[in-house]
């Protein structure tokens, strides 16, 4: 079996939590789809792998008192058995069993899992990430195969791989983000299968937390959330230090780092929609300018378009839920555009909820596929009321509509901010299934 770490599998080895004041240890590493996750027994309570998780205990924690302090819980700790090792970082203690002055167990959950890794190196500080993006590829529109038919009477269909260049986005605070086909291929049994891959991958000089980097990373696929509405996922494949050069016989280690693979706790991606989802923001709109854009606006309208986002996540929510969720995010919209105009942060603030929603029709009203004040109106009373126990509760159906409608409005807000044409978001919301409303169903 090579060194892999797939969904329902549990390993058995050694663990190093690289303190030479600890024992050695048998564990067990386990992925599941509660995570990624290393269980350490221990024999009694005073051994100082029991010290993780027992301290915080009252009872064990008498039990522990003529023992002596136990190292914090690491960073990082590194797996290893036949196979190969695994480090595991984003380390913290969770859950435990055992009996009072006997035997138990702990549970180390993790960040991810860095493949191949033998030593305590600072992958949570990496020079270089990349992420699969589902949805990224068939946006901007590359291909990596060409395909053709045999010449006069050859049958046969002919696939060879492409090299479409990458696609530079650009830099912001200190890292580089591009965008890199790529192809593959998978032979098996019968078969062999081409796949055609596209990478986000940011880059910086100095090494940056994972936050650093997947900040433009989610900022890619929000794009694409809010292009189409349709939930979309951004899952690390692999991620490079420039100081972990790979073995070179001429001793010449530059520019030859090692790309380490990366398991993450939620690797599955988003299937691709089973019919046709138009996107209201186009590549062909924006290019590497207009991604730049969104990319700002998103850190500056976080606040607004953050909870208007997220509801794409809310698949099991109720209506009332979801408006809930979303109508901050309006609120700080209006909010944040008075700002912009020029508002002080005291009128902005005692600002109604009706006039910062039509702070929000003054850019969106012209292209919006029904009335945007009557949008207003209904919303406001909407939401009003699931807010105000000292008002009407709205009805169902009217809050799912609210809750629709206000997220397109968003939508279009932002197509417009980052450079998309406003006939051309006219017409393409006129084709947009999220302008349909709800009805109720009948028996």
């Amino acid at each position: 079996m090579p060194n892999k770490l797939e969904r329902g599998t549990s390993r058995v080895g050694e663990l190093i939590d690289f303190n030479a004041e600890t024992p050695e240890v048998q564990v067990t590493l386990a992925r599941t789809n509660k995570g990624i996750s290393i269980t350490i027994p221990w024999s009694d309570p005073t051994s100082p792998y029991a010290g993780w998780f027992l301290h915080e205990d009252a009872a064990f924690g008498r039990t522990r008192a003529k023992a002596p302090a136990p190292p914090p819980v690491p960073r990082r700790v590194l797996f290893n058995d036949s196979y190969g090792p695994v480090l595991l970082i984003g380390v913290r203690a969770r859950g435990f069993h055992a009996n009072l002055f006997g035997p138990g167990s702990g549970t180390l959950w993790a960040r991810a899992a860095i493949i191949g890794v033998h030593e305590d190196a600072d992958f949570d500080q990496p020079h270089i990430m990349r992420s699969s993006i589902s949805g990224l590829r068939e946006w901007l529109g590359i291909k990596s195969w060409r395909t053709s038919w045999g010449a006069d009477e050859d049958p046969r269909h002919l696939f060879w791989p492409d090299s479409p260049g990458a696609i530079e986005v650009g830099q912001r605070d200190g890292i580089s983000l591009t965008f890199n086909p790529a192809w593959q291929v998978d032979p098996e049994e019968d078969e062999i299968h081409l796949r055609e891959l596209l990478w986000c991958r940011t880059r910086s000089d100095e090494p940056r937390t994972w936050e650093d980097h997947l900040k433009d990373h989610y900022g890619v696929r929000d794009l694409l959330v809010l292009s189409r509405w349709r939930r979309e996922t951004c899952i690390v494949a692999t991620i490079a230090r420039t100081d972990d050069f790979l073995p070179s016989a001429d001793d010449d280690p530059s520019e030859h780092w090692q790309s380490r693979n990366v398991v993450v706790p939620e690797d599955e991606p988003s299937p691709p929609p089973s019919r046709y989802r138009p996107h209201l923001m186009r590549y062909a709109d924006l290019g590497q300018e207009g991604i730049r854009r969104w990319l700002t606006l998103r850190d500056e309208f976080g606040r607004a378009l953050d909870p208007v986002i997220s509801c794409i996540g809310l698949t099991d929510a109720t209506p009332h839920t979801l408006l809930a969720h979303c109508g901050p995010g309006l609120e700080a919209l209006g909010y944040l555009l008075m700002l912009r105009d020029g508002a002080s942060p005291r009128a902005a603030r005692d600002a109604s909820l009706q006039s910062r929603f039509q702070r929000i029709l003054v850019d969106v009203g012209e292209c919006l596929p029904f009335d945007g004040e009557q949008w207003m109106a209904s919303t406001v009373t909407t939401y009003n009321g699931l807010k105000h126990a000292n008002r009407t509760a709205p009805d169902e159906l009217d809050v799912i509509n609210a809750w629709r409608s206000s997220v397109l409005v968003v939508r279009a807000w932002v197509a417009i901010e980052i450079g998309v044409d406003v006939g051309a978001v006219r017409e393409r919301l006129l084709e947009d299934p999220q302008r349909h409303p709800y009805i109720a169903a009948t028996r």
